[in-house]
């Protein structure tokens, strides 16, 4: 797989690298095929000044005066080439346009000869009729050259322009010995006269054509030469790109893998479970005598349990990523706390033959606010790991330190070690990453893989960071230390206290009825009359007929048929008497994320309990909400 992986890889990368040659290419290509269409039209206009020139020239002969000291067959006969040149060059870009002349290096000459060649015509043009002591009327002839400025930038076009103006004067000047010896001096001419107003003027048209016609033309040419300027950044960009993409890609797969691992997991870790209570049941139901049937009872309550735990591991995972799981601050005696952690780990360590010890004893009381079911939460999670990995006849240690107190807080470090298989280094770096469970051959140990991302993520928004220290048949050693608020000491914190409800009223609304049998018979032991209500309608409807005071309390179940409990709860707090307004209504249901906790508030209940109920739980917010 991992080869296979690498192979994959590879080519992705490959492939992304080879973009920016393979778009340079085709880039280069582009470019060609406009500048090939470009001069293919080039060619055209070349022909057609030539045709419309020889024209004027058959219509209106010219004849060389006296004395000039360049005949006008010269003229003629550079035309004439012109316009074969132009002839010339219009067939071959027709071939090339055709797909008949394909080569690059072909194209390319095409492109560029065709600018030198009409350009030295147009020079060799404008030096006979100087000779010729025509200044002026060559110069008209420069305005011919604007054609080869659809190539060119707006500065370029101004450039050429210009030049070629120079080059007039330069020549007006150097030649007028020549002039001269004719009778005739253009030079002369020029200086006196209106001569240099009209080359000025010409001039200037000229260039203001030869922008227009580069902006008009030339625009798309322009960006693509920007676009070749910008290829190079781009390559870098995309080289950039690529790596971040594989990088990403990397990550994915890994995290793809992890889930496929953890959904394998989660298949073996829920179905172990689920084959304890479907069996034990069947056992219980076959029983006879209560000895098995109570035990029968013990194991699908311990299995029940194991598999609540996966669910609330899932459920904490998915509110730790979402940002929505908090940590609240109660009143908590760390001693108490202490005991009922070391009371659950000892009766493991006792069943697998371990050795448990610890220092809780000697541990001073401290009563201070702090979330005492996260803090139990994540030392069991820890112990629990412990005892998983430690072979039997091996040894638990659990460590509970105040290492500083004053009257404001106290901070206390917590240690577990054991004598466990231990750690090896590259299965600490993903340790307390969600999904992973450490090396393949511990999945034999079971477990989802979340317990110690939940518990850092829990010690974290605690103040405090888990720590381990571990090698490979050495064993391990977690700790972490934490600031807990004090507040004044109000006594000893019991057990689960069931109140004595005798002459109270409850009413459950739920729609499932082994749930509504379920909730009964929890509430049995309060002596309390509970009515049932098989949905959120009925349940407004009970309400509405009863005597005014006479129900205590409302469990409400959040998805019912016609009337969910939500509406319920409006539809009780919505009825005009006293005790509508004033009756405790709690939610029991098993949607138990932050948004329904919220929601349910939002609809007048005043508190939630998520399914499987939790007894204790149940029985403090009964004698919270119901005066006794």
């Amino acid at each position: 797989m991992a080869d296979d992986a690498k192979r994959k890889n590879g080519q992705f990368s490959r492939l992304f690298m080879n973009v920016p040659e393979e778009y340079r290419a085709r880039f280069e290509a582009r470019r060609l095929e406009t500048n090939v269409a470009r001069m293919h039209g080039f060619a055209i206009y070349i022909v057609v000044i030539q045709v419309i020139l020889q024209v004027i020239n058959a219509l209106y002969p010219q004849k060389s005066g006296d004395g000039m000291p360049i005949p006008l067959d010269y003229y003629i006969a550079l035309s004439l080439a012109s316009l074969l040149v132009g002839l010339v060059y219009w067939i071959l870009f027709a071939q090339v346009r055709r797909g008949r002349i394909k080569s690059h290096g072909a194209k390319v000459f095409l492109v560029q000869s065709v600018l030198y060649l009409y350009a030295l015509i147009q020079l060799t043009f404008c030096t006979l009729n100087i000779l010729s002591h025509q200044g002026v009327n060559s110069y008209i002839i420069l305005i011919l050259m604007v054609g080869m400025v659809p190539v060119l930038s707006g500065g370029q076009g101004v450039m050429t322009v210009g030049a070629a103006f120079a080059y007039v004067l330069a020549t007006l000047y150097f030649t007028q010995n020549i002039t001269n010896s004719a009778g005739i001096s253009a030079w002369q001419d020029f200086v006196d006269s209106d001569m240099r107003a009209n080359l000025i003027i010409i001039t200037g048209v000229t260039a203001f054509v030869s922008v227009f016609i580069n902006n008009l033309y030339v625009s798309n040419f322009l960006k693509s030469v920007e676009l070749e300027d910008a290829n190079t950044n781009l390559e870098q960009t995309v080289r950039e790109r690529t790596k971040e993409l594989e990088e990403k890609t990397v990550a994915a797969q890994a995290a793809s893998q992890a889930k496929s691992r953890f959904l394998t997991s989660m298949s073996h870790e829920i179905r172990t479970p689920l084959n304890a209570i479907i069996g034990m049941a069947h056992i219980a139901k076959k029983a006879r005598t209560k000895e098995k049937s109570d035990a029968s009872t013990d194991e699908i309550l311990a299995a029940s349990g194991h598999l609540l735990g996966i669910l609330n591991d899932i459920l904490d995972m998915s509110n730790i990523e979402s940002g929505k799981l908090t940590i609240e601050k109660d009143r908590l005696v760390l001693n108490r706390v202490m005991e009922e952690v070391v009371s659950i780990i000892g009766e493991g360590c006792r069943t697998k033959g371990l050795v448990f010890s610890h220092n809780i004893d000697a541990l001073p009381r401290v009563t201070a606010m702090g979330d005492k079911l996260r803090l139990r939460q994540v030392l069991i999670n820890l112990l629990g790991n412990a005892v998983k990995f430690t072979p039997e006849d091996g040894q638990v240690y659990f460590l509970v330190n105040v290492t500083k107190e004053t009257d404001a807080y106290a901070d206390v470090r917590f240690v577990v070690k054991d004598t466990g298989i231990g750690i090896g280094e590259e299965q600490r770096e993903r340790l307390f990453v969600a999904f992973e469970q450490g090396s393949a051959g511990n999945m034999k140990h079971g477990g989802a893989g979340l317990g110690l991302a939940i518990s850092q993520n829990l010690v974290g928004m605690m103040g405090g960071e888990i720590t381990v220290e571990s090698a490979p048949g050495k064993g391990s050693v977690f700790a972490f230390e934490i600031r807990l608020e004090k507040t004044a000491d109000a006594g000893g914190e019991g057990g689960i206290v069931i109140p004595d409800l005798t002459g109270k009223h409850i009413l459950s609304a739920e729609d499932i009825e082994i749930n509504r049998v379920v909730l009964t018979e929890l509430l049995a032991e309060t002596n309390a009359q509970v009515d049932e209500a098989a949905d959120g309608a009925e349940a407004v409807e009970k309400f509405r007929r009863s005597p005014e005071g006479y129900y205590d309390f409302v469990f409400m179940d959040l998805l019912m048929p016609n009337m969910d409990g939500y509406g319920a709860a409006r539809g009780i707090r919505g009825l005009n008497r006293e005790d509508a307004v004033k009756v405790p209504i709690v939610a029991l249901s098993a949607n138990a994320y932050p948004e329904d906790i919220d929601r349910a508030i939002e609809a007048g209940m005043n508190s939630h309990l998520a399914k499987p109920v939790d007894f204790g739980a149940m029985m403090r917010i009964l004698t919270e909400k119901i005066r006794i």
